[in-house]
C-alpha cells in the first residue's frame, strides 16, 4: 500500500482518455488502461480481501488449535435448546462468562451436574466466543491432560515444566471430566500443578464435572479452591435430567 504511488508514477503511460468516474486522464497501468484513482481503489479492494483472507485462516487456526469435541462443531448459544429454569440459568452464567473473558476479566467458572446435561454444549459455545474474539483457548478432559503431560518426559524435545506452560498459555482452558478418569495420585498432581500454574498467570479456566460442588472442592483441596475464587469464581449447577434418554427436565 505504502509503494502504490511510486509505482504507479513508474510504471504509467499516458492512454489519453479520462475516467468518466474520476474525469481523470487514464493511464496503461500493467496493461489495464485505467486512471490513476481507479488504480489506487483497486489495489486498495485487493488489500482489503488478502487482508480478509489472512483473518480468515487465522481464525481457523485459533479453531482448530482449540480441539473442539467433533460433535459440537455446530453448539453455540443460539441453538442450545433451554427446557426449564435452571438451563435458562446455565445459559446466562456461560453467555456471561465468555464476555468477561472478552473484556479482559479473567475469572473462572466450575459446571458441574450429571452426564447428558448440556455442560460440553455449554462450555463449547464459550469456547467459540472467546475463539472468534481472537484469543485462545484449549479444550480437554482432565485425563488427557494429564497423560500429555506425563508421557512428555518420553520426548527428547520435551518436558513436563513445557507441558505444564504450554496448557497455561491459553487464554481459556476448558479442563472436562475432571474426576472422571483422572484418579492416579500423579496424574492428578499434573492436572493441579496446570492449575496452579494458570491461577499464577492470571488465566481462565472453566472445570466441568459431574461430582457436586462438596466433592469438588474437597478434591481439589482447601489451597486451589481458594485461589480458584480469587479472581471472581461462576458456578454452574446442571441438576436436570440426562437429555440424551429423552429427559431435560
Amino acid at each position: 500500500m505504502n509503494s502504490m504511488p511510486s509505482i504507479l508514477n513508474a510504471t504509467a503511460q499516458p492512454a489519453q482518455e479520462l475516467c468518466d468516474k474520476h474525469i481523470e486522464l487514464k493511464v496503461n497501468l500493467f496493461g489495464r488502461v485505467v486512471c490513476k484513482s481507479c488504480a489506487k481503489e483497486f489495489m486498495k479492494q485487493v488489500h482489503v480481501e488478502h487482508e480478509a483472507e489472512k483473518n480468515q485462516a487465522v481464525r481457523e487456526k485459533h479453531f482448530a488449535g482449540a480441539m473442539l469435541p467433533s460433535r459440537h462443531a455446530q453448539s453455540g448459544f443460539r441453538n442450545y435448546q433451554v427446557k426449564n429454569n435452571g438451563q435458562q440459568i446455565a445459559l446466562t452464567q456461560c453467555s456471561t462468562f465468555a464476555k468477561d473473558i472478552n473484556n479482559g476479566m479473567n475469572r473462572n467458572l466450575i459446571m458441574v451436574g450429571r452426564t447428558g446435561t448440556g455442560k460440553t454444549h455449554l462450555s463449547c459455545s464459550v469456547a467459540k466466543n472467546v475463539l472468534n474474539d481472537r484469543k485462545y483457548a484449549r479444550y480437554i478432559t482432565s485425563e488427557d491432560m494429564a497423560n500429555e503431560i506425563a508421557n512428555a518426559w518420553k520426548k527428547a524435545d520435551d518436558s513436563e515444566a513445557s507441558a505444564i506452560h504450554r496448557f497455561t498459555e491459553y487464554d481459556l482452558l476448558i479442563l472436562d471430566e475432571y474426576g472422571l478418569h483422572d484418579r492416579h495420585e500423579n496424574r492428578l498432581q499434573l492436572v493441579h500443578k496446570v492449575l496452579y500454574s494458570r491461577y499464577d498467570e492470571k488465566k481462565a479456566t472453566m472445570l466441568i464435572s459431574n461430582m457436586t460442588i462438596d466433592e469438588l472442592q474437597k478434591d481439589l483441596g482447601d489451597r486451589l479452591w481458594s485461589r480458584f475464587q480469587h479472581d471472581g469464581l461462576t458456578i454452574v449447577e446442571c441438576n436436570w435430567n440426562d437429555s440424551r434418554v429423552g429427559g431435560g427436565v
